[in-house]
């Protein structure tokens, strides 16, 4: 075998490498076999560098992705002493970087959330959707862990999206509570800085809140006028009474108090004018109830024009935001972009259309308009923070770097809280090696938003680039226009359609007509007091007047009690039929109002003349029965799908139902236990009285 005889450094060398090139020392007296040795290695450190500046040659520059900053990169080839020439004669050369494409297959979502960070793309608001519909679907045939894989990916395809996040909440909230609310936390963020979600949900909390209010006074004053039905059907019937039997004055009376409730008035018109006939036997929260119907049903336009300035936000052409609230998520559409263009070419003053231009002309990589409209956007809001976090941003991206420094840096000192600006420019920084100045800039970004910071470092790729933070307008600059647009004179369109079909948001005229309906019934109320004043039975408490009430003594008695009472001979006989009468008229409405509270809740607590409670527990219902069957919120700006979410878990909907049952049966039993120790208490000092009072007249006989 021949022996290979591997060449010896010098001792006098301290290094082994000299600029990248083994150091080969040769033999003073070498062999003639050795001299071809040397020769071989020599000819294979000269290919090796040739390879090498070769390998170096072919590098190529990442590409300039529009949330990335352009910067060269290069890899110093590894540096290796070769000693075996055959085995190191091919080089491959380094890859070529090729831009990622969009996967074809539409059910991977694991593989579009790698393909978004590998594009350094923010969002891709289409396919989130896409993959959030799918995992509905998925749920709804039974495939849990597809139904939430699918979820979760829509949820990082468009971290915006909200959708997803209450849904997961909403199938983890019995099995995985904690993760449940960290989705919860992460949608209280989101809240937090997106407009449209605020639009959304104060929208729609106004209405449902306002409709909860309105549902609660108006059942509330129903149950209250068949309660109480007895005090206005009593002075009808007496009156209709003196024409015909005493049957059919008492049917055309109960007819004439369902009448008006069934031809076409609506409800509360009616409600309110048997209230007002009945003020004289109502107590105080009652009247109460009374004046807050009233004012709800006058005030019902004002409330309406609140929900019309509102919809002015989902308006997508006109004043003050001509559509630009829903850009955000947007993918880019050149059609879309032409026309903010016509808009801010036909607005030059306008902010918010100077803005969405911008912004879209920023996705579609027309940098020259994307600076150009920043910078209008600055002329009518200078001192904005975000829009120049936005221009350093574009300036970032064409290479201007000292520019994009200056804007981040004027960002800074406008927002120090600004964590976006602070994070673009440490990028910068890096790019250009002063990694003290990055340090110290990544540091004050993280300081003010850690969870921002985090997250976009996590969408670093295999080339080193991490996206520029792109902010969009701050919730309250959308505020600020929403409150001061104009409103038009007709807005009727805005009303949500499950309003417009009742005649109660049907504009001023009903509401001035009901408000003076509702004082005239409370003049006729007065007058009838005092023509036919209203009691009740001292035994049984039915309604009686002067008319039909029989004095027994002190008390008043009501026909049927009287013809009792006329039957016994003697006044404790009398008294021991009337009390059999009493407890069982006492029973038979204790057992009715039981049977009725078990199923309505308030009822009870009506029936007993607390009012207040039975509102709020009778609002409560109907919000709960409107989720139940599906309510659908009026406002949304983000489209709805035909396959609906799980927002609201229906366990949380039974569950409050039930809590506000049990409610409403404590108090009713409360208050019944109350009331029978009341009349207890009454009926012992009653007998206590009557005694004293016979023995007295004993003895003054005798």
């Amino acid at each position: 075998m021949r022996r290979m005889i591997v060449p010896r450094r010098p001792a006098e060398s301290t290094s082994r490498y000299s600029i990248g090139v083994p150091w080969v020392a040769r033999e003073r007296r070498p062999s003639p076999w050795s001299a071809k040795l040397g020769l071989r290695l020599l000819w294979t450190v000269l290919l090796t560098l040739a390879l090498n500046a070769i390998s170096f040659a072919q590098e190529v520059v990442p590409s300039t992705d529009p949330g990335t900053v352009p910067v060269v990169t290069s890899q110093t080839p590894t540096q290796t002493a070769v000693v075996n020439a055959p085995a190191r004669r091919e080089v491959p050369p380094a890859p070529v970087r090729v831009a990622p494409v969009p996967p074809s297959d539409l059910r991977d979502v694991q593989a579009w959330v790698n393909y978004k960070q590998a594009r350094h793309l923010s969002a891709l608001p289409t396919e989130a959707r896409l993959f959030y519909r799918r995992g509905l679907t998925a749920k709804l045939a039974g495939q849990d862990a597809a139904a939430i894989r699918c979820v979760r990916g829509a949820s990082e395809l468009d971290p915006t999206f909200v959708e997803p996040h209450l849904t997961i909440a909403s199938w983890l909230l019995t099995r995985d509570p904690s993760q449940a609310l960290l989705q919860y936390a992460t949608v209280l963020e989101l809240l937090r800085q997106d407009f449209n979600l605020q639009l959304d949900l104060a929208a729609n909390l106004f209405l449902l809140a306002g409709q909860a209010l309105f549902a609660g006074l108006l059942f509330a004053g129903l149950l209250i006028v068949w309660l109480r039905r007895d005090d206005l059907t009593h002075i009808w019937q007496e009156q209709l009474g003196l024409l015909t039997s005493p049957t059919t004055a008492r049917w055309w009376a109960l007819s004439f108090l369902i009448l008006p409730f069934v031809a076409g008035f609506g409800l509360a018109l009616p409600t309110l004018i048997c209230l007002g006939l009945m003020w004289q036997s109502l107590r105080l929260r009652e009247r109460a109830l009374f004046v807050m119907l009233a004012l709800a049903v006058a005030t019902m336009p004002l409330t309406l024009r609140v929900v019309e300035r509102m919809a002015l936000g989902l308006d997508t052409t006109n004043a003050p935001f001509h559509g630009i609230t829903t850009l955000e998520n947007e993918s880019y559409s050149a059609a879309r972009a032409a026309s903010l263009r016509a808009a801010a070419a036909e607005h030059p003053d306008d902010a918010f259309v100077q803005f969405g231009l911008a912004w879209a002309a920023r996705r579609g990589h027309d940098l020259a308009t994307a600076e150009s409209a920043y910078r209008e956007v600055l002329r009518i809001w200078p001192d904005d923070s975000r829009v120049l976090n936005n221009l350093g941003n574009v300036l970032a991206v064409q290479g201007r770097t000292e520019e994009a420094l200056i804007a981040y840096k004027k960002a800074g000192d406008v927002d120090p809280t600004n964590a976006a600006a602070w994070f673009n420019a440490s990028q910068i920084y890096t790019q250009r090696f002063e990694y003290q100045l990055a340090t110290d800039a990544l540091s004050r970004a993280s300081a003010s938003q850690f969870e921002m910071v985090k997250s976009y470092q996590s969408q670093a790729t295999d080339d080193g680039l991490l996206p520029l933070v792109d902010q969009w307008l701050e919730p309250k600059a959308f505020w600020r226009a929403l409150w001061d647009a104009p409103l038009g004179a007709d807005l009727r369109g805005a009303i949500p359609m499950n309003l417009r079909t009742h005649i109660e948001t049907s504009g001023w005229p009903f509401s001035i007509l009901t408000v003076i309906l509702a004082a005239l019934a409370l003049f006729v109320s007065n007058w009838l007091a005092k023509q036919l004043p209203l009691r009740q039975c001292s035994n049984c408490g039915r309604t009686v007047c002067r008319r039909c009430a029989q004095r027994r003594r002190e008390h008043a008695l009501c026909p049927s009690c009287a013809q009792v009472e006329a039957q016994a001979e003697t006044q404790d006989f009398s008294r021991l039929l009337l009390l059999q009468v009493r407890n069982k008229h006492t029973r038979r409405a204790h057992w009715i109002r039981t049977a009725v509270a078990s199923v309505v809740p308030g009822y009870g607590l009506l029936a007993h003349r607390h009012v207040f409670t039975s509102v709020f527990l009778l609002g409560t219902t109907w919000v709960l029965a409107q989720l139940w069957f599906g309510y659908a919120p009026p406002f949304a700006l983000e489209p709805r799908l035909t396959v609906p979410g799980e927002e609201i878990p229906i366990v949380l909907i039974a569950g409050v139902f039930v809590g506000v049952q049990l409610l409403s049966l404590l108090g009713y039993f409360h208050q019944s236990a109350k009331e029978r120790d009341r009349e207890a208490a009454l009926a012992a000092s009653q007998r206590g009285r009557i005694t004293q009072s016979t023995r007295r007249v004993s003895a003054m006989a005798a």
